[in-house]
């Protein structure tokens, strides 16, 4: 039996499924659904057009030049090494031969005197004549060796590293968490030993108890001071403060790296505080309780915080807040559901708070342990999941990119500089070598 179109009001017979909306439509409507798939690719072709035309116009020798100042500047600086290197030993020859000379003028001006005060007495004898002749032909030796030989140098070619100058080309998106480097360097974490760290891309904040420890980038404690304000349950570095920020329960404390004096804030409102982090204008703060909230702090002045106001729309009461961590420009905020049992990661503008994307974590729930996260390469996020051992990849648009499982229980992760990504695990603070750029290696000799 014929079927009659499926599109509304139309009488016509159907001759044909469309794939596009699975529906039987006459000839008609499948021509204009036809068409509205081609009309979409005219957008398309705009676009590819559009980026073949920056493509083109774009001045590539301009680049070159711009790029090329680095290598002309490391040209004259290494012209400049080699002519203070050539300096250094032309005025080492002429020192070698000025001062063989003035010593042989000394023996002449020695004998000279030696002569004139023999002849002066009229006591010479021949053993004085022959110790003068012998004296006489060992000065006349040594003045051929000056004329002739008595300078040797040795040179040898000039072997440049290849390894001099290199040219890189990054290629950020390409990387895969299931490359992690294994674990080159582990500092000890002894019972008791916070895990929360951060740092200020020169050195990494931990605790290593019972002291506050500062590790610099060749991964060696630095400096280290006691600490003995209690659970310390989040740090952040603020540029702005030049500070690291400290979070305990009730209280804020100020970390000088450079000093290692810790001061304790008096401007912040007493609350149950779980989680902070900064970005160069605020100090974000969130609340150890069912029902979130986070307090945002303006920085007005070094070592001042002032017009505090909290957002109470982050959570349902039936939620919590575990971390809240930034990119500078973002926050990404990570919240478990009492009700439904469930985690996710929110990814939320540091300017108004609001929601750009939210992602449903496969993580198993824990209402005991906070999770972590990170910021990680291109602006994308890292989540360590300390239940089943694992480190979650997870895209700037909000999609998991990888999952890896980790040879431990990791509780905390930071990336410290851009290559190394360190884990405050169960066994200690590991470190990793993060080669995520793709490198074009030209040589210059």
């Amino acid at each position: 039996m014929s079927q009659i179109c499926a599109i509304t009001s139309c009488n016509r017979l159907a001759r044909a499924l469309c794939h596009c909306c699975q529906k039987n439509v006459c000839i008609i409507h499948l021509n204009e659904h036809n068409n509205l798939l081609n009309n979409q690719l005219y957008p398309l072709i705009d676009n590819i057009n559009i980026l073949d035309n920056r493509l083109q116009t774009i001045n590539i020798q301009k680049i070159i030049n711009d790029y090329r100042e680095k290598l002309e500047q490391w040209c004259v600086d290494s012209h400049k090494k080699i002519d203070e290197f050539f300096k250094e030993k032309c005025q080492e020859l002429d020192r070698l031969v000025i001062d063989k000379i003035d010593e042989q003028k000394e023996e002449i001006y020695q004998l000279q005197s030696k002569i004139t005060e023999l002849i002066h007495e009229q006591q010479v004898t021949h053993q004085d004549i022959k110790e003068l002749t012998s004296i006489i032909d060992h000065l006349e030796r040594e003045i051929n060796n000056i004329e002739q030989k008595y300078i040797q140098i040795f040179t040898q070619p000039l072997i440049l590293d290849h390894n001099l100058i290199s040219i890189k080309g990054n290629n950020e998106d390409q990387y895969d968490l299931s490359i992690l480097s294994s674990v080159y360097k582990v500092i000890n974490h002894p019972d008791g030993s916070y895990v929360a760290l951060a740092n200020n891309k020169q050195n990494l904040l931990i605790h290593q108890t019972p002291n506050l420890c500062l590790v610099n980038q060749d991964l060696e404690i630095l400096k280290r001071i006691p600490w003995r304000h209690g659970i310390i349950y989040d740090i952040c570095w603020s540029v702005t403060l030049n500070r690291f920020i400290i979070l305990h329960q009730k209280h804020l404390f100020f970390l000088d790296e450079n000093t290692m004096s810790i001061e304790k804030v008096q401007t912040i409102e007493k609350r149950k505080w779980l989680s902070c982090t900064c970005t160069d204008k605020f100090l974000f703060l969130s609340t150890n309780e069912w029902g979130s909230s986070i307090t945002k702090i303006k920085f007005t002045s070094t070592k001042k915080l002032d017009n505090q106001w909290q957002s109470p729309n982050i959570c349902k009461p039936d939620e919590y807040i575990d971390i809240i961590t930034s990119n500078k420009k973002n926050l990404a905020i990570i919240i478990r559901n009492n009700t439904n049992k469930t985690i996710r990661l929110e990814l939320r503008s540091s300017e108004t708070l609001d929601c750009m994307w939210s992602l449903l974590l496969d993580i198993l729930w824990n209402r005991n342990k906070p999770f972590h996260c990170c910021p990680f390469i291109n602006e994308d996020w890292l989540v360590a999941d300390y239940e089943t051992g694992r480190l979650l990849h997870i895209t700037k648009t909000g999609k998991i990119k990888s999952t890896i499982p980790y040879n431990t229980i990791p509780y905390c992760v930071t990336m410290f500089g851009s290559n190394t990504l360190v884990v405050s695990a169960k066994d200690g603070i590991h470190f990793h070598n993060l080669n995520y750029k793709k490198t074009y290696t030209i040589f210059v000799l």
